[in-house]
């Protein structure tokens, strides 16, 4: 919303300069920024065109003769608007405009130019620079522009949040501004006009709930026309174009006091009535815009008792609308349901300053002091006489709640303690009827503040008028993780720093997927309520359909060696409802192609289940010093599948890609390999807590040990037993050498060399430390894994 400083004056005194107080306003949630014209021209004086006469050389430029009350100069003008007689804004030579621009004599084809007649664009005013700025007749000549009428041009541009529907308008601003420095609010001065009773109007509701309240009245003899200069600076200053005296009197009001009104023109009412109610399917209404709507029972209407003149809350119909030959008219000030309107206004793709209010919430209370607002700029500006008594159709009474705000409360929730007269002065001047408790006070917030619900809405109002700069830095404001662990999540950066160790690209692939996608791991996915289309109807149970997505997007486009992974949330239905849905964080990832490419030092090598074995192995063993093992298993997007298991529980799985979800997927994928686990699972089994082990600096102890076994006896038993039987002096066995051959082993054995490492943090081992922990290992080697030790 734009904010003319100027008209803000109307209601409190604003000592501050225009940048001073868009501060102002900013520090207490009314963001602002001074848009309008800059505080710091100089030589910008009230100008009068004496003559403008066709330039000699040039059939686009005009040659006139400028005074300044004191000298008249000759000025080169290429707007296409100017005139003799015209008051201008005249920027002498050594004048400094809008972006320090410096204004010196110029020769324009052949005729010398001393100074500058302004447009808008050169005194900052807006990027209007088509024309010359005309002003009011009734200034004085040689008066200085930012003196003489700068503050007109000098305004604010809010970012107002949605809660705060009373400031979109000028005394809601102002109100912040008077409560803030402690000024007096000002309102106008309204009278209530006198009826002469001639005529009687009927207003019907199809619905109290869709239109709780309804006025209206008709005033006669209006004389459709321009409206006053002071109005139309004001609406101008505001971003408001000036149309018509009775079209500007609405929009004055609605930025003055920020409630909408709408004036009709009675005559083109057939039935000289209002009913308000729900459009009929397929029901058509044109708009102001000259824009026909088809309309269904989600929008509101006003009826002339039959047919529709206008979409309530909106836009007026263009039938009804007022015209030069307009003379008595029906004004119109309501308030309409909130949630009604933003889903009429948003189905249809229209949003004015109408609608803006009141989807937001407009005042139930300020439709009284609107109306009559309106009907006495009416009688002011066009002559107007009411002839009907104010109608106030009110079937549905709208009630503040009361609110009980705690001292301790505010205390604690601030973190510093408000005098008791300090809080009292807030709220009174924010429009709160307050009373005194035992324990605090009992608000009521006003009819203007539907956003004030309950305690702690209250004690946000004292906190921006107090200033939060002003609150100092306390232990009483702190957050949940006050005595916690600041990032619960830190560990898994970690993993991602690993992973990209290993080679591997993280991706945030779309947690909505198609019904296949997300039905292919057997699991019930949670469907949307209202989905953008089929692909992101569900969401989705495993992190790899995206990943295979991903690696075929890839290989489709030239790259086929690839190492992927994803960190993301996955959900599964397994209840009724909201309640019955499970969230949980997962891992996975995906290789293909090749590890090593082909070069003259090696050939390719590509990448299989046993690379991405050790990338898993090496992320859980090595660096979250986990005790992870696999287990050959089924595993649903997995052919040849194993379990990942640690500390007895499978926290997930890895293996070849199915062959069956590429199929049903249509991919291009041929061989590849991924992994998923279920990071809330590991996050219960990694140690957090980092821990400072001393330098050993004991030697450590290597022996070597060769089995011969059955092809079928896997090696992970054989090292976790040797690891078992150390006593804690084997710190590893790790096999590093395998020998097949059917002459020198035997037919279906291998044969296996395992390195073992001994150490310890108290001695140096010797033989008689390190050999019966060697002669146990082989006599359980052979009697449990028929493991004989190679002679």
């Amino acid at each position: 919303m734009i904010v003319s400083t100027e008209w803000l004056k109307q209601f409190v005194d604003v000592r501050e300069s225009p940048a001073e107080l868009a501060d102002l306003l900013s520090g207490i949630g009314l963001d602002a920024e001074f848009t309008g014209i800059q505080d710091n021209i100089e030589g910008v004086v009230i100008g009068r065109v004496k003559t403008a006469e066709k330039h000699p050389n040039a059939d686009k430029l005009s040659l006139c003769t400028v005074s300044d009350g004191k000298n008249e100069f000759q000025v080169v003008c290429g707007a296409p608007n100017v005139a003799e007689g015209q008051t201008i804004a005249y920027a002498s030579v050594g004048a400094v405009l809008s972006g320090n621009v410096k204004i010196k004599k110029a020769k324009i084809r052949g005729t010398e130019s001393f100074g500058m007649i302004c447009s808008e664009r050169e005194l900052g005013i807006s990027d209007e620079h088509e024309g010359i700025l005309v002003l009011p007749e009734d200034l004085q000549t040689g008066d200085d522009f930012l003196e003489a009428c700068g503050q007109q041009f000098m305004t604010l541009e809010l970012d107002i949040t949605p809660n705060r529907p009373d400031a979109f308008s000028h005394i809601g601003v102002a109100r912040d501004i008077a409560v803030k420095t402690g000024r007096k609010l000002r309102f106008p001065d309204m009278s209530i006009a006198k009826s002469t009773g001639e005529k009687a109007l009927s207003i019907t509701m199809e619905n109290n709930k869709d239109c709780p309240r309804y006025i209206g009245g008709i005033v006669s003899q209006v004389s459709p026309g321009s409206s006053p200069e002071w109005m139309r600076a004001r609406l101008e200053a505001a971003g408001q174009r000036s149309i018509s005296n009775l079209v500007d009197i609405s929009n004055y009001v609605l930025l003055e006091m920020g409630h909408p009104t709408h004036i009709f023109d009675f005559d083109k009412l057939e039935q000289k009535a209002i009913h308000v109610r729900r459009a009929a399917k397929g029901e058509t209404l044109t708009t102001l815009d000259e824009n026909k709507h088809e309309l269904g029972p989600e929008h509101l209407l006003i009826t002339d008792g039959k047919s529709p003149v206008a979409l309530a809350g909106v836009m007026g119909g263009l039938e009804s609308a007022v015209t030069n030959d307009t003379s008595i008219v029906l004004v119109e000030s309501a308030y309409f349901d909130p949630v009604t309107i933003r889903k009429g206004s948003k189905s249809l793709g229209i949003s004015t300053e109408a609608s803006k209010r009141f989807e937001r919430g407009a005042d139930y209370e300020g439709t009284v002091k609107a109306f009559w607002r309106v009907i006495e700029l009416l009688e002011e500006l066009t002559g107007g006489k009411m002839i009907s008594d104010m109608v106030d159709a009110c079937p549905l009474k709208l009630t503040s709640p009361e609110i009980t705000l705690r001292r301790c409360k505010l205390n604690l929730i601030m973190g510093v303690v408000v005098d008791e007269t300090q809080v009292e002065a807030i709220l009174n001047g924010l429009g709160f009827n307050i009373k005194s408790t035992v324990d605090g006070w009992s608000c009521t917030p006003p009819t203007f503040r539907p956003d004030v619900e309950r305690e702690i809405d209250i004690i946000e109002e004292i906190a921006r008028i107090y200033g939060f700069d002003e609150i100092p830095v306390d232990e009483s404001i702190y957050g949940e993780y006050r005595h916690d662990i600041p990032d619960p999540e830190s560990w898994l950066q970690a993993i991602r720093n690993t992973m990209a160790g290993f080679g591997f690209h993280q991706l945030y692939s779309n947690s909505l997927q198609n019904q296949l996608a997300s039905k292919l791991t057997g699991l019930d996915p949670v469907p949307m309520m209202n989905p953008l289309n089929q692909e992101m109807a569900f969401l989705r149970t495993s992190l790899l359909p995206g990943l295979m997505k991903a690696a075929d997007h890839n290989i489709k486009n030239g790259t086929t060696d690839l190492r992927l992974f994803e960190l993301g949330n996955v959900h599964e239905q397994q209840g009724k409802d909201l309640a019955g849905i499970t969230e949980k964080l997962h891992m996975a990832g995906l290789v293909c192609g090749r590890e090593v490419y082909e070069s003259v030092h090696h050939e390719d090598v590509a990448q299989d289940f046993y690379s991405l074995k050790g990338y898993v192995i090496g992320l859980l063993n090595d660096k979250l010093h986990l005790n992870a093992a696999l287990k050959s298993a089924d595993y649903p997007g997995f052919d040849h599948g194993h379990h990942i298991i640690v500390d007895g529980e499978t926290v997930g799985a890895l293996g070849q890609i199915s062959s069956n979800w590429i199929k049903n997927m249509s991919l291009d994928l041929e061989t590849a390999y991924g992994f998923e686990f279920d990071m809330n699972l590991l996050a219960d089994k990694v140690d957090h807590q980092r821990q400072y082990i001393p330098v050993n600096l004991f030697p450590k102890v290597h022996r070597r040990l060769n089995f011969v076994m059955p092809l079928s006896q896997t090696v992970g038993p054989l090292s976790d037993m040797m690891i078992k039987k150390g006593k804690g002096l084997l710190n590893d066995a790790e096999p590093i050498n395998i020998f097949i051959d059917e002459k020198q082993v035997d037919v279906g054995f291998k044969s296996i060399t395992f390195n073992l490492e001994f150490h310890s943090s108290k001695k140096t081992l010797e033989d008689k430390d390190v050999t019966p922990i060697i002669d146990e290992i082989i006599r359980i080697a052979e009697k449990k894994f028929h493991a004989k030790l190679r002679s």
